[in-house]
């Protein structure tokens, strides 16, 4: 059995997003272990075989990222020991050893990102909003899951980063979120996983901490704060930091636009970005 994987999930339009976050976890995070994609079927993955990097493309069809997502939690990871999935749009801005050793501590817990100050029920809400009909739609919806899983109205986690030991994880685990995803599928439209996991998991659950993970905005100079509702002690430096929709590293911005530059790095990100996915195959050359 191998010890530690990065995990991504992409499709082929999310190839090169996550060629650079794997160049950027070797360069500015100095990892040297294993990684894996995930990718939903018939991806073509050409141009990332045969270059050290575990490959997953799933053979059933799926009907959204969201769903397979879920098969981070398959069996088949058992192959490793440690396991961090992140979302394409992070950027790694410190050692990614040191971050596995200490979180490797708090296993069995699933570790996902606590930066986060949204209920369940909101997550939902607002995924419903997004890509389907409402809440208003259909309320029985929402009491049908109140009823079913009592914490529904609980601070929940985002799942752009989750660290867990995939042989704690029960067999059962992809049907269940499965079977919630189809029960509840018209509140779930667009397919969105986190609001799915945090049902499924959550007796599993806590949050990452400020220390490894957070949202670009938090790390920002003005969030370097002490905070008694966030539970930061205002000297966190965060290992990896979660950019998001408008702010992805590889947008080019301008230098008065949020998420310009990583200060941890004293890199323009969108330059970042681009450097590390033109040293792609020097990073992983190709293997005979």
């Amino acid at each position: 059995m191998a010890n530690k994987v990065i995990l991504l999930t992409v499709n082929e339009s999310y190839l090169d997003h996550a060629k650079s976050l794997m160049v950027n976890c070797v360069r500015q995070g100095a990892w040297q272990e294993d990684f894996c994609l995930l990718c939903p079927t018939k991806t073509d993955v050409t141009s990332i075989a045969n270059r050290g990097i575990a490959l997953r493309v799933l053979e059933e069809p799926l009907s959204s990222i969201g769903c397979v997502k879920f098969r981070m939690f398959d069996p088949w990871f058992r192959q490793w020991e440690q396991l961090l999935y992140l979302d394409c749009d992070t950027l790694v801005q410190g050692d990614l050893n040191k971050a596995f050793n200490e979180l490797a501590k708090r296993l069995p817990t699933v570790l996902m990102d606590d930066a986060h100050d949204v209920t369940v029920r909101q997550d939902w809400v607002h995924f419903d909003a997004l890509a389907g009909a409402g809440e208003a739609a259909h309320p029985e919806l929402y009491k049908r899951l109140k009823e079913k899983f009592p914490f529904f109205d609980e601070v929940g986690y985002s799942s752009d980063a989750v660290f867990f030991a995939p042989d704690t994880i029960p067999h059962c685990t992809v049907a269940q979120l499965d079977a919630v995803q189809q029960e509840f599928q018209e509140a779930n439209v667009g397919g969105h996983d986190q609001q799915v996991m945090n049902l499924i998991l959550w007796d599993q659950l806590d949050g990452l901490g400020k220390d490894f993970c957070t949202w670009w905005a938090f790390d920002d100079p003005g969030n370097r704060v002490p905070s008694k509702h966030w539970g930061w002690r205002g000297d966190e430096v965060p290992v990896w930091v979660h950019y998001w929709g408008a702010f992805a590293p590889w947008l080019i911005k301008t230098p008065d636009a949020g998420a310009y530059n990583n200060e941890r790095l004293g890199r323009v990100c969108h330059e970042l970005y681009a450097e590390n996915l033109s040293l792609f195959e020097k990073t992983f050359p190709l293997r005979s």
